[in-house]
């Protein structure tokens, strides 16, 4: 009796073991971390603006600990020499087959970001892009796997065209970098302010290159009450120092796109960059709590001003985050965590942040203008378009059937 009273005991523990393995949870094996790569410029035109991108991403993701929806996020960062597309692509390769990235981010320049299209639909690869404003990206080429944190280019150049015209301008010279974005950017400005009544009077397009602007501005019509342009980078600085060294400063008034007048090169264009009006999603003079926040971070942790290139960035991050929030960290499920990008709204330093359905961002446009205040240059905020879209005032179908800024250089001037 005793013996087959302790096999039933026995037998009894047996059973219990094997209930309570079938029953319990299963052991979680820790999760590999989310990869995220990230492309940026680290030399030529667009060099400081590809590190201050980066620099806001990598900003945001030290606040949160690199983690996100319970899961440690790894950044692979990929600098290449200039903004060449094929550059771009080759980074984006590198990342994706041999690093097996998760998500791709980054990209300064329209070519790279238009290179790269055909690539992440093939590889069904996630993409936010953090700068480059590639209209057809979120428009006649929009596609699953792009998304935008910044800018589409003509987005915040509608409403200066419109502004301009009601500043009492009516006759405008536009000039632009010649290449992609340089068509798209002032395009918006050129529909807009002819559509409000005004007049191109005369379209100049500078290589990439130039480093001597003179040929250029003794060519700009006299008659001109306006000169709206695009240029960013080291050639925004050039080009705002020799505006006003040929003596056009206080004649023909200057205005263009935010990039002109950024925060990082405002010290080194001084007194001559004073009273230049543009157009842009952010400002480092916004006064809301959540730009001062991430001011202040920036500062702190890099030990210089924050710029719009980097509050793209930090952004991007922003929008990575809150999508990988949404689906437990699972980005293995790919169809969930591109729904979930799709759902995105941000508290940004910018304002409130949310997506169209063309994948870019919905947001407050700012017309701002330089001025000095003690001894530091600040775009102070003038006026303000909320929740702008890149379609602005036409719905996504009408505007779709205009022809694309690409495709009218050299047709606005009458």
């Amino acid at each position: 009796m005793k013996v087959r009273n302790e096999r039933r005991v026995t037998v009894g523990f047996i059973t219990l073991a094997l209930l309570t393995a079938l029953l319990a949870p299963p052991v979680v094996q820790a999760q590999e971390p989310v990869k995220v790569g990230f492309i940026y410029p680290d030399a030529g035109t667009f060099a400081q603006p590809g590190l201050d991108m980066r620099d806001g991403f990598l900003l945001y993701w030290g606040q949160v600990g690199n983690k996100a929806g319970g899961r440690a996020v790894e950044l692979l960062l990929e600098n290449k020499g200039t903004a060449k597309a094929d550059e771009g692509l080759t980074k984006a390769r590198k990342l994706v087959e041999r690093d097996k990235v998760h998500i791709l981010g980054g990209v300064i320049s329209t070519p790279v970001a238009y290179a790269l299209r055909t690539y992440v639909v093939e590889k069904n690869m996630p993409t936010v892009i953090m700068n480059a404003g590639a209209d057809g990206i979120t428009q006649k080429q929009k596609s699953d796997y792009m998304f935008r944190s910044a800018f589409a280019n003509s987005d915040s150049s509608h409403p200066l065209g419109e502004w301009a015209y009601k500043q009492g301008y009516r006759k405008a010279v536009i000039m632009a970098m010649d290449f992609g974005a340089g068509y798209e950017q002032i395009g918006g400005f050129a529909r807009t302010f002819i559509e409000a009544g005004g007049q191109i009077i005369q379209e100049i397009y500078t290589p990439l290159a130039t480093a001597d602007y003179a040929p250029y501005l003794a060519s700009i019509k006299r008659e001109a009450d306006v000169v709206a342009v695009f240029y960013a980078g080291a050639a925004a600085l050039r080009f705002v120092n020799q505006y006003a060294e040929f003596g056009l400063k206080g004649k023909i008034p200057l205005i263009g796109k935010g990039f002109l007048a950024d925060e990082v090169i405002l010290p080194k264009q001084g007194d001559n960059a004073v009273g230049i009006v543009t157009s842009l999603h952010w400002s480092a003079a916004l006064d809301a709590p959540a730009n001062k926040r991430f001011l202040e971070a920036y500062a702190a942790k890099y030990k210089r001003p924050a710029t719009t290139y980097a509050e793209q960035g930090y952004v991007g991050a922003q929008m990575i985050a809150q999508a990988l929030e949404a689906v437990k960290g699972n980005v293995e499920n790919r169809e969930a965590f591109l729904a979930a990008l799709r759902k995105v709204e941000v508290d940004a330093p910018r304002g409130k942040v949310k997506l169209d359905a063309y994948h870019n961002p919905i947001h407050p446009i700012y017309i701002r203008k330089v001025e000095k205040k003690g001894n530091e240059l600040q775009n102070t905020v003038i006026a303000t378009y909320p929740s702008t879209s890149q379609f602005w005032k036409w719905g996504p179908d009408a505007y779709l059937a205009m022809p694309p800024y690409a495709e009218m250089k050299g047709k606005w001037a009458k």
